[in-house]
This record gives C-alpha cells, structure tokens and sequence, in this order.
C-alpha cells in the first residue's frame, strides 16, 4: 500500500515545486536577487509541501512514459514562468516611472544598482522600485501572491492544452499596459520638463550671455527633488492598486 501512495506522493511534488519554483523565481520582491538563492528554493519547498498536501488526492496520476512525464514538467515550468512575468511586467511599469522622472530631472547619469531588474538603472528608478517593493511586504501583497499560487491550479488546471495564442496575446497587452502606466504616472514630470526647457529656451534666445545650462542644471534638480517629494506618494498609492489589482484578478 506504502509503495503504491509515496511514488504518487512524489510526483505530485515534484510538479508543484516545477510551477512554484518557476513563479517564485521571477515573481516580484519574492525573486528579487538580493534575495539568496537558498530562501527563494526553501520558501518554494514550504508552498510547494504545503499544496502537496491539500492536493494529492486531487492531482492527475503520474503519466506511464517519461516523454508524457517530460511534456508535463515543461508545461507546469511554463505556466509558473507566465504567471512571474506578468507579475513582473507590472512592477516594471515603476521602473519605468523613476527613469522618464531622472531623464527630466537631470538625474539620468546617477546609476545604482537595481535588484529587482539585476542591472544598473537610474538612482531615481532603483529607488521607486525599492520602495514599490518595500509597499508589497508592508502591505501583505506577497499574501495575495501565495495565494494567487494555489489558485493558479484553478486558472490554469494541470495537464490542460497551453493557449499559446492568448497568452501571447495578454502579453502583449500587459507590456503596451505596464509601459502606459509608467508614462501616465511620470506626467507631472513630463509637463514639467516641457515647460521648464521651453522656459530656458527662451531665456536663452533673450539673455544670449547668460549661461543658462550651469544656471538652470542645478535648479532643475532642485526643483524635480521638490516635485518628487510632492509626488512621489500618490504615485506610489496608484501603482500599489494596479499591482493588487492584477494580483485579485489572479486570486479570482
């Protein structure tokens, strides 16, 4: 009877942790690189135990050949490689935010290191997204994420066909979406940008003498840290209910 349930037992766990494993890997702040390697595989094998249990009466039997075995590793990695990179592309529309605010601020050459993209990015941009991802921890979004993993068994069943053309599809629909709302979350500093070098423009057409890029350099990153402190809560908060949108709509 043992040797009938532990080879079920296995291959049941052995496909949770291919679609779990994937997921946490490139889901935000839960994948991040600075994140150690050993955390992100033990916490994959706590959910991955966790949903071993809940589901083994309920799970496909193993299939007969290793190719049908092979077949159906390969489409739970890819179902769990969909689902990070949908939810990633939504925390890149922040990313997005923080350079448009560092082209406009002259901020564009200061370059830091950015966990989250794994690359360096502008200081303004590593900084938006540290703090969208500090917002997902304080805010219990990873919660929804765990969540959103269980139910990705109910959105995407094992074993079903890959509708490879919807999904192609919603991906491109989020990259046109996730790109859209960095730029509107970066307009105050696009209107910004545009009448403030038009001003120097024309500052420049009438006072020709005047040395208008060391005058109005630092001013400009003067006045883009003001703006940027004015700003930077509500863009913050609109984003964070894009991402907890996304991640409901994933929970259903």
């Amino acid at each position: 009877m043992l040797g009938d349930v532990l080879p079920q037992t296995a291959f049941v766990f052995l496909m949770i942790m291919t679609r779990i494993g994937a997921m946490i890997m490139l889901l935000p702040a839960l994948g991040d690189q600075i994140i150690p390697a050993r955390v992100r595989v033990g916490l994959a094998m706590l959910i991955a135990i966790l949903l071993t249990m809940q589901m083994v009466d309920s799970y496909p039997v193993m299939p007969s050949g290793p190719f049908n075995l092979l077949v159906l590793i390969f489409r739970e990695a890819l179902i769990g490689i969909m689902i990070g990179t949908a939810a990633r592309l939504i925390l890149a529309s922040v990313h997005t935010t923080g350079t448009l605010i560092a082209f406009q601020t002259g901020l564009a050459a200061a370059q830091s290191f950015d966990p989250s993209q794994g690359s360096q990015s502008a200081l303004v941009a590593s900084l938006m997204t540290l703090m969208a991802v500090v917002l997902i921890f304080t805010m219990d979004m990873h919660h929804l994420m765990i969540l959103g993993m269980q139910h990705s068994y109910i959105t995407f069943p094992t074993g079903q066909a890959i509708l490879f053309g919807d999904f192609a599809t919603v991906t491109m629909k989020m990259v046109t979406q996730s790109f859209a709302l960095g730029v509107q979350l970066a307009t105050p500093f696009i209107v910004y940008g545009v009448l403030y070098n038009l001003g120097l423009g024309l500052i420049a057409r009438l006072m020709p003498s005047l040395p208008v890029f060391f005058v109005g350099m630092p001013l400009n990153i003067m006045i883009g840290f003001a703006l940027l402190a004015v700003t930077i809560g509500s863009i913050l908060t609109v984003f964070m209910s894009h991402f907890e949108q996304f991640l409901l709509e994933l929970v259903g």
